[in-house]
C-alpha cells in the first residue's frame, strides 16, 4: 500500500520532469531555431509555430549532416 503511493508520487515527479524536458527540446532548440532563421523573412509578422519547428528540424539536420562530414575529412579511415 505504502509502496503504491511512492510509486505514484515518483511516476508523477518523472512525468513533470520528462514533460519539461521535451518542452526544453521542442521549444528551444527546434522552435527558437526555426524563429530564429526565418524571422528575416517574414519582417512584418510572426512565421508560424509548425513552419518554425520544420525549419528548426532541418536546420539540426543539416548542422549533424555538417559535423559528420567534418569528422569524415578530419579523421581518415583506418
Amino acid at each position: 500500500m505504502a509502496l503504491d503511493a511512492v510509486g505514484e508520487l515518483l511516476g508523477g515527479v518523472l512525468r513533470f520532469v520528462g514533460r519539461m524536458l521535451v518542452e526544453l527540446v521542442v521549444e528551444l532548440l527546434l522552435y527558437g531555431t526555426g524563429h530564429l532563421l526565418l524571422k528575416p523573412f517574414y519582417r512584418g509578422k510572426e512565421p508560424s509555430d509548425g513552419l518554425c519547428a520544420l525549419v528548426g528540424l532541418l536546420a539540426w539536420a543539416a548542422f549533424a549532416v555538417a559535423a559528420f562530414m567534418a569528422y569524415r575529412y578530419v579523421q581518415p579511415p583506418a
